[in-house]
């Protein structure tokens, strides 16, 4: 099945799958969307971690169950992108404890994309006798999941989008576009037209695995500028593990005493359009050690252009804006090993969404050198900013250009920062858990108005923070 990159505005069926993913559009609610689908609204809050469900945002996806008539004795499901166990358990009508005890799970929060999971056991077997399966999930050859690509990069044709701006996002022109996909005539596609992009390679392994190696998930295959990227390893003993990718030393994330691993991934900003190495270096217990090499694929993120006029153009100042950023990579590069968010992060305001992340940003007639590092909230002054996940708070104090900031770490290398600011609630030290109101959105700092400017570090690489709504990490 061709991998699609950009979301059609409309439901969608992944295959082999119980779920279907309804992308909001504008003016609908869960209480509309739950009707369409003759479901409780309840349901869909609680499958998507929903806890405001007037939070909703144009374009957020929504993960529907389709009903089970009945038990299927031998019916398993294979975990995806954005799944936990409560989601599964949800979609199926089973609970936690059922499938936890059917499939051995120790920890409920530890399953991992591509992973099989017993939903009915076959008949005439006990749940204990489901060991040998999920063995054998884990066991399957890593290299098979780098081969079952598909053969060609596709992207799905999105409202409003044309030929021209489509090349554009891929480093591509219309003619070899037109030629890749026998377009007679650029000017006409649709909506929902797969295009094949031509150039845009798949993971490529240099080498064999490890024989050590039984699991080796990528998620996304193909990364994006400014995105965040998963990758799992399993292995059959414990090992120890380090990487690097793009300059950055990784931070493995060490589970189940060292045979399975998470590796999460910030994509930066401006980071050129090719196939960057990838390598992982394991060492057991033994001091044996062994490598895996790969070229993993970075794309454009298609994001727009905007100009912005400001009154006080000191703030402009390119030695001022280096020295907040460096301020902030030192402080969210700091790993810390326990992790406190659950699934998916939360909205940090009710209030809509006015900015989105990426924006190539020109000030006051300068070249578009600059980005817009996170998404904005229109809110008035006094509204509250709401903790987008449980954390500790690393930092509560004045900056010059984000103004009143608060910066929540979250473990495992994330960071949520809240810019702006009328009031600060909270002190670094402080707990904090999602939902509780640490501050109060204002215009403090480099601000044309009130509103709350929210940006999502990973291991001092700012990302957008709407994929982490969106998504589940790991």
């Amino acid at each position: 099945m061709a991998l699609i990159v950009a979301g059609a505005a409309m439901a969608q069926e992944p295959s082999d799958s119980n779920l279907t993913v309804h992308v909001v559009q504008r003016g609908e609610n869960l209480s509309a969307i739950a009707l369409q689908y003759s479901l409780p609204s309840e349901r869909i809050a609680q499958l998507n971690g929903i806890s405001d469900v007037s939070s909703l945002a144009v374009g957020q996806r929504l993960l529907i169950p389709r009903p089970i008539t009945a038990p299927q004795p031998g019916l398993t499901h294979t975990v995806t992108t954005g799944e936990t166990l409560n989601s599964i358990a949800q979609a199926y009508g089973r609970t936690l404890e059922e499938l936890s005890a059917l499939n051995d799970l120790a920890n409920a929060n530890q399953i991992f994309i591509g992973q099989e999971l017993i939903i009915f056991a076959e008949e005439g077997r006990s749940a204990a006798s489901a060991d040998d399966d999920v063995i054998d999930a884990v066991s399957v050859p890593s290299s098979a999941v780098l081969a079952d690509f598909p053969a060609d990069f596709i992207h799905e044709v999105e409202a409003g989008e044309t030929v021209f701006e489509i090349g554009l996002r891929y480093n591509l022109t219309v003619t070899t576009l037109s030629r890749a996909n026998n377009l007679a005539d650029a000017t006409r596609i649709y909506i929902g037209q797969e295009l094949i992009i031509p150039g845009i390679d798949y993971p490529r392994l240099v080498g064999d695995l490890p024989a050590a190696v039984r699991a080796f998930t990528i998620n996304p295959p193909i990364l994006i500028e400014g995105h965040s990227g998963r990758i799992e390893i399993v292995t059959a003993e414990p090992v120890s593990l380090s990487g690097q990718f793009l300059g950055q030393d990784l931070k493995p994330i060490q589970l189940d005493g060292g045979r399975r691993h998470h590796l999460l991934i910030g994509v930066p900003m401006f980071t050129e359009q090719e196939a960057y190495p990838l390598r992982l270096d394991l060492v057991d217990a033994d001091g044996l050690d062994a490598s895996i090499n790969l070229y993993l694929q970075v794309i454009g993120g298609g994001y727009g252009y905007q100009t912005i006029s400001i009154n006080n153009s000191e703030l402009l100042a390119a030695d001022i804006e280096n020295e907040e950023i460096a301020l902030l990579r030192r402080l969210t590069s700091q790993f810390n090993p326990e992790k406190s968010w659950v699934n998916s992060l939360s909205l940090p305001a009710a209030a809509p969404m006015n900015s989105v992340f990426g924006t190539r940003r020109s000030y006051n007639g300068s070249p578009f050198n600059r980005f817009h590092r996170g998404v904005d909230f229109a809110g008035a002054t006094g509204t509250s900013v709401l903790a987008a996940a449980d954390g500790t708070v690393a930092l509560a104090e004045a900056l010059n250009i984000r103004g009143n900031t608060t910066i929540i770490d979250h473990g495992w290398g994330l960071y949520t920062l809240y810019a702006h600011q009328s009031a600060l609630h909270v002190s670094p030290g402080d707990s904090v858990a999602v939902g509780q109101v640490i501050g109060a959105i204002g215009a403090t700092g480099r601000s044309t108005g009130p509103h709350l400017h929210w940006e999502v570090w990973l291991n001092g690489v700012n990302v957008d923070p709407m994929q982490w709504v969106q998504e589940t990490f790991p």
